[in-house]
């Protein structure tokens, strides 16, 4: 009896110390992201039939009389899918690692990505980083850290998101820019700036060289979170954040500003448009505006989403090549978030329905490179996993919704992870693979307890190869 007693005391002692050791390795380890099930060089190729299985709260909303139809594919993708590596820690701060900015496809093939961690950037210590996709070796891989670039002395701020778009120049050098968790606040005293970092500043990185450097500072005290590049005539646009909104345009080739519109004159500051001949078209006052950098002017147009001033484009394409700006629209009280297009040559906006079957808030979109197809993935700001993290491919021609995957089942059932919506979205040359940079958290079982299912923490990328026959 004595020795059985004192086997379960051991016992006892063993399993408490174990669950000890357990807790301090929960709460000690800084490893992340966590690892992927067979993955090779960081990465997993699979495909799945639950990537065309209906979420039941979307065949519910499908049932209901009005409701917006979808086809849903044939045959499932094959997808690459890695998480970004190399992180310094978990970032367990709330929205934590997360992606907010469009990615690029360069001229070579590769993409660029880019996330950070919505960390303490008055103080200088929050992370932002710059990955390459090289599709011929499916490997995902950090490039470059944005804090690093121009050394820092104590009490410099640091950047904590990558919220603009990556953009590739002509000479083939890929051009970026990092903010604040809040750009607008970049001109609080809080925010020690000085010469060498005045502000926001635009950097490039060499492909060849794989140096990343500082181009040129943005007016000092300001940030942007909105960039486009005008590839033809090598012109970079950028909304200056901090203070009333303001469209800026900077000449590549000479590093000078060239444009600087009335502050205050955008509204919903995360979009505009490139039309054929260089016009630039945002959200103004009362509806879409034009900014020509011939006349050096801004003027509205005599078009808008509505009476209710908050709508305004939130996603758009450049002109195609038949005249059309193709987009999905802001929610309004008027307005679902919907799909629109608007011709620069005509003045004229079309409304082309719901983007969705559950309409959700939509920040990117594409088309094709034959313009057939328009892809977007509804439900950007976490909201894409509750319908199950649809891809959607929509038909110009027959104005008809297609529905490649819903990626949630799959990536959580076989890889712990859940995800939640994209900021960043590229399609490839040839039409056939889908780029999308993910933010999503872990799934239940593998999920760090102050990492809440909202959506972000921890960041993906996929290569979402579309089966021959699905376009």
């Amino acid at each position: 009896m004595r020795r059985l007693r004192f086997q379960a005391i051991c016992l006892f002692v063993v399993l408490l110390f174990s669950g000890l050791a357990v807790w301090a390795a929960d709460a000690g380890d800084q490893s992340w992201p966590p690892a992927l099930t067979g993955a090779v060089n960081g990465t997993v190729t699979f495909t799945s039939d639950l990537f065309l299985k209906i979420p039941a709260n979307v065949q519910e909303e499908l049932a209901k009389p009005g409701a917006v139809p979808f086809v849903l594919a044939k045959t499932a993708p094959t997808v690459d899918f890695a998480f970004h590596g190399d992180l310094p820690d978990r970032a367990l701060n709330g929205t934590g690692w997360s992606a907010w900015g469009d990615i690029c496809l360069a001229s070579d093939g590769r993409v660029y990505a880019g996330i950070g961690d919505h960390g303490d950037d008055m103080g200088g210590k929050s992370h932002a980083y710059v990955y390459q996709w090289d599709p011929m070796t499916k490997v995902l891989k950090q490039i470059v850290d944005l804090n690093a670039i121009m050394p820092r002395t104590q009490g410099e701020p640091s950047w904590s998101k990558l919220h603009a778009r990556i953009t590739e120049g002509p000479d083939g050098t890929i051009y970026f820019t990092g903010t604040l968790n809040d750009g607008n606040r970049a001109n609080e005293p809080g925010f020690k700036w000085s010469d060498t970092i005045p502000g926001g500043q635009l950097y490039q990185y060499n492909p060849t060289t794989g140096k990343a450097s500082l181009f040129c500072s943005l007016p000092p005290a300001h940030c942007t979170a909105t960039t486009m590049l005008d590839r033809k005539r090598n012109i970079w646009w950028c909304n200056l954040e901090a203070g009333p909104n303001g469209l800026m345009a900077l000449d590549l080739a000479t590093k000078q500003i060239i444009y600087q519109a009335l502050a205050g004159s955008m509204k919903l500051n995360r979009n505009f448009a490139l039309a054929r001949n260089g016009v630039v078209y945002f959200n103004g006052v009362g509806g879409i505006w034009k900014c020509d950098l011939k006349t050096k002017s801004i003027s509205p147009t005599r078009s808008s989403f509505g009476k209710d001033d908050s709508g305004g484009m939130r996603s758009s394409t450049d002109e195609s090549k038949n005249g059309w700006i193709y987009g999905v629209c802001m929610e309004t009280k008027e307005l679902p978030t919907s799909l629109f297009r608007y011709s620069p040559k005509k003045d004229k906006l079309e409304m082309l329905g719901k983007n969705f079957v559950i309409p959700e808030y939509t920040t990117v979109c594409v088309l094709s490179p034959d313009e057939k197809y328009l892809y977007y993935l509804p439900g950007s700001h976490g909201g894409a996993f509750g319908i199950g993290t649809p891809v959607i491919q929509y038909n110009i021609a027959k104005h008809q919704q297609k529905v490649l995957a819903f990626m949630r089942g799959p990536l959580e059932s076989i890889y712990h992870y859940v995800p939640a919506g994209s900021y960043g979205v590229k399609i490839s040359a040839d039409g056939s693979t889908l780029y999308v940079n993910f933010n999503g958290h872990a799934a239940d079982d593998t999920r760090p307890k102050p990492m809440t299912a909202s959506g972000f923490g921890l960041t993906g990328f996929a290569a979402i190869h579309i089966p021959a026959s699905e376009r």
